[in-house]
C-alpha cells in the first residue's frame, strides 16, 4: 500500500493542477471581457481603422449558434454585417428593432449577418438571448486567434456596434460604429440600392 506521505503527494499535486487551470481559465475569460468591453465603449477610438466605403469587403466564415456555418458577405446582392456583444448596451436595445425591419423588407432586400464578438465560449447565453428577445436572424459567432479578433479586426472593428453595408460588388457602401440611428439607417439604405434612373431616350424613331 502507498504510504499516507505518497498519498499526500499526490493529492497536493493533483489540488495544485486544478488551481492552475483554473486561474488561466480566469485569466483568459478577463482578458476577452476585457477586451469586448474596451470595444463596447460609448465613444469610438480616436484613430479608427473600420473600413469606409469603396474598400473591398473582407470574405468571413463563422459558425452561427445552431452551429451552422455561414460564409459573408454574400455576393451578388446588398449585405448588412452587423457587429454587437451582449456587453454592449445599445446593440441590445438596437438588435431587435433592427430584425423588425428586416422582416418587413424581407431577406431579397438586405441580407444581414449579425456577428457577436462574444464568441462560442458565451454560446448559450447568446442562445437564451436570442430566444428571448424573439430574434429570427441567424447569429454568428466571432473566434479568437491569439490576441485579436479574428474577423472585427479585418473590417477594422475597435467598437460595438459597428455596422456595415455592402454592395453586390463586394465593395462597403457604408458603415458607422457606435449606436445606430435605425430610421435614418434604413431610409439611407432604400435611397442607395435602388437603380440608377435610366435617361430619357433622345434618339428619333424611324
Amino acid at each position: 500500500m502507498p504510504s499516507n506521505q505518497n498519498y499526500s503527494r499526490r493529492t497536493a499535486y493533483k489540488r495544485g493542477m486544478l488551481a492552475a487551470k483554473t486561474l488561466l481559465n480566469s485569466l483568459f475569460l478577463l482578458f476577452f471581457v476585457g477586451s469586448v468591453l474596451l470595444l463596447s465603449a460609448s465613444e469610438p477610438a480616436s484613430s479608427t481603422k473600420l473600413l469606409s466605403p469603396g474598400q473591398n469587403a473582407p470574405i468571413s466564415t463563422l459558425n452561427a449558434t445552431d452551429n451552422i456555418a455561414h460564409q459573408f458577405p454574400a455576393g451578388g446582392q446588398w449585405n448588412m454585417v452587423f457587429f454587437w456583444s451582449l456587453f454592449c448596451h445599445s446593440c441590445i436595445e438596437e438588435m431587435p428593432v433592427v430584425q423588425a425591419k428586416l422582416a418587413e423588407i424581407g431577406e431579397t432586400g438586405l441580407k444581414a449577418y449579425f456577428v457577436s464578438l462574444d464568441t462560442e465560449r458565451m454560446q448559450k447565453a447568446l442562445v437564451n438571448f436570442c430566444k428571448l428577445r424573439e430574434l429570427k436572424q441567424p447569429v454568428l459567432m466571432e473566434r479568437v486567434a491569439s490576441d485579436s479578433f479574428e474577423t472585427a479586426d479585418k473590417w477594422g472593428v475597435v467598437m460595438t456596434p459597428s455596422v456595415f453595408i455592402v454592395d453586390p460588388d463586394g465593395k462597403i457602401a457604408w458603415s458607422h460604429q457606435g449606436p445606430l440611428d435605425i430610421e435614418k439607417f434604413f431610409a439611407d439604405f432604400q435611397q442607395m440600392s435602388q437603380p440608377p434612373a435610366s435617361a430619357p431616350c433622345t434618339c428619333e424613331g424611324h
